[in-house]
This record gives C-alpha cells, sequence and structure tokens, in this order.
C-alpha cells in the first residue's frame, strides 16, 4: 500500500505540465481522460484497485493488475486519436404496439456531441437499391468515465427486415459508425388504435395504428363538444402500422379525442394537451 502511495505522489507531480491521463491495459487497449475533467484519483484499501472520478461525479474503476502503464501526457497515446466513445452494448427490441426501441450503452466517453440514429429502407420510388435514413438525434454526456445508457424509439417502423445503425458524432465533427442491427417487423395482424406519445403532450404528439388488410382510413380529432378539430388521415392505404404527428400548436390546452374508421373498424382514444 504504501508503494502504490509513493507512485501515486509522483504521478500526480506531473498534473501540473500534463493534459491527458493514459492508461495502457494488458491487453493493450487503452483509456484516457483529460486532466482538467478528473477530481480525484483514489486507490482501494488493498492497493488493488484505482478508482478515477470525474468532476460530474462519475468515476471509473479498474484493477491494476489489468494495467500495463499510467502516464500523463500532452497527448492521446495508443497510435492517434482513438474512437471518442466505448460503445459495449446495441440492442433493439419489438413493443406491443410494434414500435421499435434502440437501447444501447458506452462505458467511457470522450468529447462526445451525441448520435445520429439511422436506419436502411428501401428506395421503391427511385429503385435505387437500399439507403441509409436518419430518424433522430440523442445527445452524448460529452466527458465521462462510467457507463450511461441511452435509448430511442421508431414509431413508423416499415414492414420487413429492418436495420438500424448509430453515427457517433464527437465535437470536433469526427464521426464514426456503429455494428448494424436487424429488427424483423412483420404485417399486423389485427386492426389497433395505440395510445398517443407522448401524452399528455405539448406541442406535438404521435398517433399510431395498425391496419390487417387494405382499408380506406379516416384519422380525426374531436374536441370535448364533439366538434370535428382537424382531419389527419383520409386515404386508402396497405396494410401495416402508421404513424401520425399531430401538432395542436393553434389549440387550447384540454382534452381530446381522437378517431380512426375502416369500412370494418372503428375506434376512439382519449388525449392530452398540457402547455
Amino acid at each position: 500500500m504504501k508503494k502504490t502511495l509513493t507512485i501515486f505522489f509522483l504521478l500526480t507531480l506531473q498534473l501540473y505540465s500534463q493534459s491527458y491521463m493514459n492508461v495502457k491495459y494488458n491487453d493493450l487497449t487503452y483509456k484516457y481522460a483529460l486532466l482538467n475533467d478528473i477530481s480525484e484519483i483514489t486507490f482501494n484499501a488493498g492497493g488493488t484497485e484505482m478508482t478515477v472520478t470525474l468532476a460530474d461525479a462519475s468515476s471509473n474503476t479498474s484493477e491494476l493488475s489489468t494495467m500495463d502503464a499510467m502516464t500523463f501526457d500532452n497527448e492521446i497515446l495508443g497510435g492517434g486519436t482513438p474512437f471518442p466513445v466505448e460503445l459495449v452494448s446495441f440492442t433493439a427490441s419489438l413493443t406491443n404496439s410494434a414500435d421499435v426501441v434502440l437501447n444501447w450503452q458506452t462505458a467511457t466517453e470522450v468529447n462526445n456531441y451525441g448520435f445520429e440514429v439511422e436506419r436502411k429502407i428501401l428506395k421503391q420510388v427511385q429503385n435505387d437499391g437500399e439507403s441509409w435514413e436518419k430518424i433522430g438525434f440523442v445527445e452524448g454526456y460529452g466527458n465521462s468515465n462510467s457507463p450511461k445508457d441511452y435509448n430511442f424509439r421508431d414509431t413508423n417502423p416499415l414492414p420487413g427486415t429492418m436495420k438500424y445503425r448509430l453515427k457517433q458524432i464527437d465535437t470536433d465533427g469526427t464521426f464514426e459508425y456503429s455494428e448494424i442491427i436487424e429488427v424483423e417487423i412483420g404485417i399486423p395482424t389485427k386492426f389497433a388504435l395505440f395510445q398517443n406519445y407522448p401524452n399528455p403532450f405539448n406541442p406535438t404528439t404521435e398517433i399510431s395504428y395498425s391496419l390487417p388488410k387494405e382499408s380506406d382510413v379516416t384519422l380525426k380529432v374531436y374536441n370535448t363538444l364533439g366538434k370535428e378539430v382537424v382531419t389527419l388521415v383520409n386515404k386508402r392505404q396497405e396494410a401495416g402500422k402508421y404513424n401520425v404527428t399531430f401538432n395542436a400548436e393553434n389549440l387550447s390546452s384540454g382534452i381530446y379525442f381522437y378517431s380512426i374508421r375502416t369500412a370494418e373498424n372503428a375506434s376512439v382514444k382519449k388525449m392530452i394537451l398540457l402547455r
């Protein structure tokens, strides 16, 4: 323990002139952090683990036996500037309403601006094969040495095999893509109108429904007096799951109802506009 503390004391003398702490592990991987972001470096009572705590209170603990070297330098070591985010998992799951929920976790982050979420769809009209489409953005934590969890909800997946990937963007504009994951979206087996999301909402919300076969569809919104507010859909649609955005920017707070009708089915649900 005394030897460990002595080494730690000598290393901390370098903090006044260096910018990064670099840790090289036995498996030849690296972790690093800006010294300005480090608030404390501590060792456990047995001298077997080192914990690095950042100014945002996040921390990362490593066993000393797994560490090959630790240095303080003016540059990031390990063969150039590495991918700034260590992505440890990226998964997808289907909800009861046939939405796709993407979940991912990072172990460490350096200068992480955020993640663009992309999916691959078939360009049927242009007939130019498959292409990637940006469907959302999730802000990153910037710098962190502790696990961070993220999620994104695709409320309008198409029937068939959907492919998803993440485009991780650094604060300086550089980026890197994640692995690609796939989700099989089947054609709905029954008619359904789902609860709008989010609810309550302000001022926009998403209304989803599923059609087991091609149908003439009418989707309308009413106030509590039964007066029609807007017609969102009035056309023939193929079997599948659909998602419609309702913008209530010009409406007052309160309870509203949305109603869907086909030749064989009808359903009504309540939603709340809360400003």
